[in-house]
């Protein structure tokens, strides 16, 4: 081969290097959208029934504000923000670990494994916005009756962008039905647009 040949076969090599570097680091974020790829599957493993009104509530989860409604820490980034938040859940609803996700004690795949999984893989997760809230040990707003944040059975998702009061929901309709799919009640229906539960009639 003649130094020619070699000089101008090294330049190529030089230039296809930044090429070769970005798809190192964008393919991870590719395959990130869709966690089937990397080994993820709807476990729908742990379950409860979806409790209808307080006693039900009370029988499959316990009382308010015990060490189990806030056992189990999620990880969900926020889109708009580029803020980590870290919502507390039951260890019911979350926390078996799976390909995906890491073990933290808990009884269910629901929440952090086939929900957030199924955001994932459908492409939604940029409607997962600002305002990321989970276990609260408090009262339903202006009132003396628990909410439902206080067994760790409530998200808020999207509060920066579906105020509370809104009949109508402009960012959390794109990933609502993968909720519902899950048990999830969906409180667009008495004005929440923001807040999802895992009961009924409460």
């Amino acid at each position: 081969m003649s130094s020619g040949t070699s000089a101008s076969s090294g330049r190529r090599r030089r230039r296809l290097l930044p090429l070769v570097v970005g798809l190192s680091v964008l393919a991870p974020l590719t395959v990130g959208w869709h966690w089937s790829r990397l080994g993820w599957v709807d476990e729908h493993l742990g379950y409860p029934k979806r409790p209808s009104g307080y006693a039900e509530i009370v029988d499959t989860f316990g009382q308010p504000c015990s060490k189990a409604t806030h056992a189990i820490q999620l990880s969900w980034l926020a889109s708009d923000n580029d803020v980590m938040y870290h919502p507390r859940v039951h260890r019911k609803l979350a926390g078996e670990g799976t390909a995906m996700v890491t073990d933290q004690g808990g009884k269910s795949t629901n929440l952090d494994n086939d929900v957030f999984g199924h955001i994932q893989n459908a492409h939604v997760q940029s409607y997962l916005r600002s305002g990321i809230w989970g276990y609260a040990c408090r009262y339903i707003r202006d009132t003396t009756v628990w909410s439902t944040h206080a067994w760790g059975i409530a998200m808020d998702v999207s509060a920066s962008w579906e105020p509370y009061g809104s009949p109508t929901s402009s960012v959390n309709y794109h990933h609502a039905p993968i909720w519902q799919d899950h048990r999830w009640y969906w409180g667009l229906a008495f004005n929440d647009p923001m807040h999802f539960q895992y009961a009924d009639h409460y």
